[in-house]
């Protein structure tokens, strides 16, 4: 087969590849809970990792006729990849029943295998051409690679344009086009073209297919408890927008408010419906033609305008349905700033819902803002009396779809004074946060470590006299915080307000709980060891760490009972857990046993060197996997979406390790000093994206998306050149020693990754980045010393053994 028919089909297959990879990834953040995409890049290395067992178990596989073995292949991949969306739309997947439904543990299985086939075929394509151009890995991996990354570029505005579905299904058809481009008869071209043709014109109507959001998420709950019906429902890159409204049979009760106060009287104006992202964080639109909602004097929100200053102007993060901006108008903000991270959210509310609103945002004095609440903080010079969250779980966390277990950049200690900062003096900072329980209370305790530990950063050596802690007796508490001490006379309005609305002081000057008043108060043993012996983990967050929902230890979640259909729930972690064992099972059971017990033979007279070689293949794939997974995450708060983070990284990595592995060529024959060298380079990169680039990111937050993409795009691309080298100098050092180590390297290389995918987020929430970036280049060190200790030289006398 010529170099370009299989480099032209190489690039095909990882550009459909990759498109189908992200555009899965939206769908099923949609479809079930976000902790579940993980799922989609794991399989994904799964699939390619057996494909390698695959042609290490079956070597004689496209020998015969290659080009008709590529296009059958490339047939398979898109065809399966879009009868994979079916599937997920045929049979959904509580994921919450998972522990006490069998069916639902099955099914959770049965999704892993489904979206592995795809990319087994996929990865297959890539296996073989891997062995059969070997000796020019350099070009066949760069074309493989800048195929991915062009699709990484690409998928956000198509999954814009065309929906994530429409996207999967567009993907399927480039699948299926390689089987074009590999083809040399006219029956496999033909066939190839028909199908690509086919589901090329079903693309379009992929949004059509319906997706149940499973049972825990908040969309279906509105059909369910409250039997409301929909409205419109919009996908793009970022999220899936769903308007749900009230009918006839819908009722809501007391407790449905939350953060009414117990005095306050009931019935009270019900919301005419929800606006929700990705099936949940749903937020409550209210009909302004009805009322000005008069039940706000009786709730946790308008405690803060109680001391704030008359008149004042305001600054809510995270506007959702408007209810806050609607708070700020009612208790006389002169002026409103409201940040909103989904740009639909912002266009509904002042446009296609304005009828509903009354044309409330037409107010001159009221500006919305689409964009990332921390960006625009960083970016504004304007001061304000209030700065004000209300259950802002972030878009970024509970949206993300990627790799990240509902890490929170807006709930950190720096994120705090970013906020601290943007106060006019005597301003207020008021953070509305979750409280069930308030003697083992879990987000609103660490919001106050996290507040607490921001204050004693600035200066401030009694935080107590800052911090103003109050319970509405209804899930929400406001945490209120100050540059300076309350007043005596704030503090005894406060205390009038809450004896009137019957909200439960946690720590309001001398009043509150023993709990809450140790908390707030300085440093002892006796703080301390609160703080261990409580049942959950609500020590304060930084930039490094910032699983803000991570409340359970791991050591913990065998006995915790706590998976309710929230984001402060136990259920992540326990996924996390039950897809590291499930993907290592297989990754064993499709990859390292059928290897083992079927082809050993093959490669006895290589003894020592093959060692050396696996070890240093299974060190690559999971220290690559290590650092790319922890460098998404701490992408989210730079570049403020989780989908731009995903894409902008992977775009980057994969274009410049193709960079790499083109140049890689340079090196063959010098593995001994180019290796090491290599090693050296990341354990600095490793250094400068630990302490320097965070500062980097710091002082241009503010700067443009673009200025912020380039900036991500030139500090990933060193390492992406540098890693770039490892994969084709070690196939080409495999291929010297025996050919059928090629597809046995390629093999444990994608279980390795199976696995690092779920572990980078494990040890991440348990330790931090920089911990899982060092112990990335560690890994990277010890698989170099394996194979330059165990695996052997390029001998022509041995390489001609290994292909004999």
């Amino acid at each position: 087969m010529r170099d370009r028919t299989l480099f032209s089909g190489v690039f095909l297959t990882a550009l459909g590849t990759l498109l189908f990879e992200v555009s899965l990834i939206r769908v099923l953040s949609f479809s079930i809970w976000y902790h579940f995409a993980y799922v989609v890049m794991s399989t994904a290395l799964l699939g390619f990792g057996a494909s390698g067992t695959l042609l290490a178990v079956r070597p004689k596989l496209g020998t015969d006729n290659l080009s008709r073995t590529l296009a059958r292949l490339a047939i398979a991949a898109g065809v399966t990849a879009a009868l994979s969306l079916l599937f997920i739309s045929r049979f959904p997947l509580h994921p919450l029943r998972i522990l006490e439904d069998r069916t639902q543990l099955l099914l959770l299985l049965v999704y892993q295998l489904v979206a592995t086939v795809p990319f087994f075929f996929a990865g297959t394509i890539i296996s073989l051409a891997f062995r059969q151009a070997a000796t020019r890995v350099d070009r066949l991996y760069f074309w493989d690679l800048v195929g991915g990354g062009l699709a990484c570029a690409l998928v956000v505005p198509l999954m814009n344009a065309m929906t994530p579905p429409a996207v999967v299904l567009l993907a399927s058809a480039c699948l299926t086009a390689a089987a074009i481009a590999f083809a040399t008869s006219r029956l496999p071209a033909v066939v190839a073209m028909l199908v690509a043709t086919a589901l090329l014109l079903a693309a379009p109507f992929g949004a059509r297919l319906t997706f149940v959001p499973a049972g825990s998420k908040h969309l279906a709950m509105a059909f369910g408890k409250w039997k409301m019906t929909p409205h419109s429902s919009d996908w793009s890159a970022l999220f899936r927008t769903d308007v749900v409204e009230r009918s006839a049979d819908t009722t809501f009760a007391r407790t449905d408010e939350w953060g009414l106060g117990p005095r306050a009287e009931w019935p009270v104006q019900t919301p005419w419906g929800f606006i929700m992202h990705d099936g949940t964080a749903g937020t409550p639109l209210y009909d302004l033609r009805e009322g000005k909602l008069d039940y706000l004097e009786k709730h946790i929100l308008s405690l803060p305008y109680r001391v704030v200053t008359p008149n004042p102007r305001v600054l809510i993060i995270g506007v959702g349905g408007g209810r806050d901006v609607v708070v700020a108008k009612r208790f006389g903000a002169r002026h409103v700033t409201g940040i909103e991270l989904d740009p639909l959210t912002v266009e509904l509310i002042q446009n296609r819902l304005h009828v509903i609103n009354d044309r409330f945002f037409e107010d001159p004095s009221i500006q919305l803002v689409a964009g990332e609440g921390r960006h625009f903080v960083r970016r504004t010079t304007q001061k304000y009396d209030l700065v004000q969250m209300t259950g802002v779980d972030t878009l970024a966390a509970t949206t993300s779809g990627a790799y990240v277990l509902a890490e929170n950049y807006l709930y950190t200690v720096e994120a705090f004074h970013d906020y601290l900062d943007r106060l006019a003096p005597g301003g207020l900072l008021s953070v509305a946060t979750g409280l069930f329980n308030y003697e083992k209370p879990r987000s609103a305790a660490r919001m106050v470590n996290i507040v607490r530990e921001t204050l004693r950063e600035r200066g401030v050596e009694d935080p107590s006299a800052h911090i103003v802690v109050v319970h509405s007796q209804l899930l929400f508490a406001e945490v209120m915080v100050k540059n300076e001490p309350f007043t005596a006379k704030e503090i005894e309005t406060l205390s009038l307000n809450c004896l009137g609305a019957g909200y439960l002081p946690l720590h309001l000057g001398d009043e509150g709980l023993p709990l809450w008043k140790t908390l707030v108060g300085p440093d002892s043993d006796e703080r301390n060891s609160l703080i261990e012996d409580q049942p959950y983990r609500i020590e304060a967050i930084r930039d490094n760490s910032p699983f803000f929902f991570n409340f359970f230890r791991w050591k913990d979640l065998a006995q915790t009972k706590d998976l309710g259909p929230t984001h402060t729930t136990a259920l992540g972690q326990i996924v996390l857990v039950l897809l590291l064992v499930s993907l290592t099972v297989f990754g064993a059971l499709f990859v390292i046993v059928p290897l083992f017990f079927m082809r050993r033979r093959a490669l006895r007279g290589v003894g020592r060197p093959a060692l050396g070689i696996l070890l240093y293949f299974f060190s690559v794939g999971l220290g690559f996997m290590l650092f790319e997974v922890s460098l998404m995450q701490q992408m989210v708060m730079f570049l403020g979406y989780p989908t731009y983070a995903l894409s902008v990284v992977l775009f980057t990595l994969l274009t410049f390790l193709g960079v790499g592995s083109f140049l890689s060529k340079r090196f063959v024959g010098r593995e001994a000093r180019a290796l090491p060298a290599a090693v050296g380079v990341i354990f600095g990169l490793m250094l400068f994206y630990s302490y320097v680039f965070p500062s980097i990111a710091e002082s241009t937050l503010s700067a443009s998306l673009a200025v912020r993409v380039g900036i991500t795009v030139l500090a990933l691309a060193p390492l992406g050149l540098t890693l770039g080298l490892f994969v084709p100098l070690g196939i080409r050092r495999a291929e010297s020693l025996h050919r059928d180590l090629v597809p046995w390297a390629w093999g444990v290389n994608g279980c390795a990754s199976v696995t690092a995918t779920v572990l980078a987020v494990v040890l991440g929430m348990a330790y931090g980045f920089r911990v899982v970036w060092g112990l990335s280049v560690a890994i990277y060190a010890f698989g170099v010393a394996a194979l330059l200790l165990l695996g052997g030289t390029n001998s022509p006398a041995r390489a001609a053994a290994g292909k004999s």
